[in-house]
């Protein structure tokens, strides 16, 4: 019996019980989606507690004095280094003298006292706290970078905890840890200890979304499975939108972690709520467990599923042909991706596109802080232009095929972050009208690739390729701070970077096989002669699906938050 076959098996049982009924509408609409749309903040709001605020020199006599703030600044900055060096001068004197008028030639000296921060927009965040400016700046990229090293260790590491303990008890696990190491951090007395929490944090990114996400995912019909996608990844994207405005109010990187610790925290009261996969207990020969929750679901569905003894006994039948399978089938590993051309060359493609969308999706949200206007409102259209993406990505990636979405979706990409190379400063809003179509270019590469990356790979190895490319893709995002960083040179700098990126991705992209309407490879076999002479010119898909063409049922056991 293969896999395919024992799938069905499976949807048969959820079908007795109910496949999409009350239950799954409360598990999706009650708990999945409130727990996806704060899911960006425990990772995201990085990005709002290592802001730079604008700084200049702290001078005592000045901040004592009567002067108004723009005067004092006009008196401290030199216009060759406004933010990291002060004028070599007796404030005293000049205060006394009366003459507040400036010369040029004054000497200048570094920054000895410390800075003064502008406070427009942050009363403290944690460059403010930890004077990670000037000579220090790099520490505050450091931060940034420790969000995706954590992701980086983490990801397998709870993956492996989600397969060996559970998908439930390692979700609330992670959960925990977001809630200590969130608040611990921006109350430690010491900058080291704060960057190993962050470190901490940053491992709980991608398990803290696809947690609960893959517990709701096979508890429906497969059917039901794009679209609970969809609604994941708009829950998502309502989360960052949300985090702009609670950055806003609460101006404070102490005050924004209280909100996300507490938020954190508050996903541990649906510890009784939050059923364990039965997919897992199944695997793991616990009979009797899987079947008290698949009778749980029936109840609630109103189904008579969970009457007398008939559903235990197919769930136990089910399990054990899984356990014949696994002694009669041949043993894969992740190395079978390195063993095989055909294979290889596609998982490094697919690897690499992950790379390619990761960098620049992340680096434009970054980067926002570098655009001109109100940096909450623009990381607020930033995030809010993935929705419309998404939906026209998935229409005409049913429409068109997922290799020529994403080959068009990086190409779009490129050509936009090219605009404020081309336009170097002549208009401020080139910048956000380029980051806008971007980032909803580089949402949508996602969208396509993550369909079609999965669909690739033969079912053994599924999970575990797509798993290894998402964790590769988006742990190459640890680049992405210092590559904002560059704008200190020159704004236009990291949006050339990200333009190169996302044309070498588009060129990687093309030469992926389409996959809309085949069937898909089961075997390493099937998956080497998988398209193996596709036309490299040809991007539309046929509409006619394939004889006996296998459904897409691959579970992201390890996928990467994005």
């Amino acid at each position: 019996m293969n896999t395919y076959e024992l799938t069905m098996d499976f949807e048969n049982i959820l079908k007795e019980v109910g496949s999409f009924g009350s239950f799954q509408k409360i598990l999706l609409m009650g708990i999945l989606v409130p727990a996806l749309i704060v899911s960006p903040w425990f990772s995201m709001d990085a990005i709002f507690l290592s802001n730079t605020p604008d700084h200049w020199c702290y001078v005592p006599e000045m901040e004592h004095s009567n002067l108004s703030l723009q005067f004092q600044k006009m008196l401290i900055r030199p216009s060759s280094d406004k933010s990291c060096s002060r004028y070599d001068v007796n404030y005293s004197q000049i205060l006394q003298s009366g003459n507040w008028s400036v010369n040029p030639d004054w000497p200048t000296t570094e920054c000895d006292h410390g800075w003064q921060f502008d406070k427009t927009n942050y009363d403290a965040t944690a460059t403010t706290k930890w004077n990670m400016v000037c000579k220090d700046s790099q520490y505050n990229s450091l931060m940034l970078s420790l969000v995706f090293i954590g992701d980086l260790v983490g990801t397998p590491v709870y993956g492996f905890l989600s397969d060996r303990c559970g998908r439930k008890p390692t979700f609330f696990f992670v959960a925990f840890l977001v809630s200590v190491t969130e608040v611990g951090s921006v109350l430690s007395p010491y900058f080291s200890l704060f960057l190993v929490l962050r470190v901490i944090n940053g491992t709980a990114m991608t398990t803290i979304y696809a947690g609960i996400y893959i517990i709701t995912l096979e508890l429906v019909d497969p059917s039901m499975r794009a679209r609970i996608n969809g609604i994941a990844t708009t829950s998502w994207t309502g989360g960052l939108c949300l985090l702009s405005l609670i950055a806003w109010v609460t101006r404070n990187w102490i005050y924004l972690s209280i909100v996300v610790s507490v938020t954190a925290a508050s996903l541990l009261l649906l510890w009784k709520v939050i059923p364990e996969s039965p997919s897992w207990l199944i695997s793991q020969e616990k009979y009797a467990e899987a079947t008290e929750v698949m009778k749980k679901i029936s109840k609630i569905n109103g189904k008579s599923a969970h009457e007398g003894n008939e559903l235990f006994q197919k769930i136990q039948e089910f399990g054990e042909k899984i356990q014949k399978q696994k002694l009669g089938e041949d043993k894969h590993s992740p190395l079978d991706f390195f063993r095989y051309p055909t294979l290889r060359k596609r998982f490094i493609l697919v690897t690499l596109c992950w790379m390619g969308d990761s960098i620049p999706y992340y680096g434009l949200q970054i980067n926002v802080k570098n655009l001109a206007g109100n940096e909450f409102l623009n990381f607020f259209l930033v995030s809010l232009i993935e929705v419309p993406a998404h939906i026209c990505t998935w229409l005409f990636m049913e429409r068109i095929g997922r290799r020529c979405c994403s080959v068009c979706a990086f190409a779009l990409s490129s050509l936009a972050c090219l605009l404020p190379v081309v336009f170097i400063s002549e208009y401020e809003i080139v910048g956000v009208v380029a980051s806008l179509i971007a980032k909803a270019s580089t949402s949508g590469a996602f969208l396509a690739l993550y369909q079609q990356g999965p669909e690739l790979f033969p079912t053994p190895l599924r999970a575990v390729g797509m798993g290894m490319s998402c964790t590769i893709g988006v742990g190459s995002a640890l680049i992405v701070p210092y590559i904002v960083y560059l704008a200190k040179y020159g704004t236009y700098i990291p949006f050339l970077i990200f333009a190169m990126i996302s044309m070498a991705s588009g060129v990687c992209a093309s030469f992926l096989p389409e996959t809309l309407n085949k069937n898909l490879p089961q075997t390493v076999a099937d998956a080497e002669n998988f398209e193996k002479d596709f036309k490299f010119f040809s991007c539309s898909a046929s509409c006619e699906p394939e004889p006996e063409a296998e459904r897409s049922t691959w579970t992201p056991a390890r996928l990467s938050v994005r």
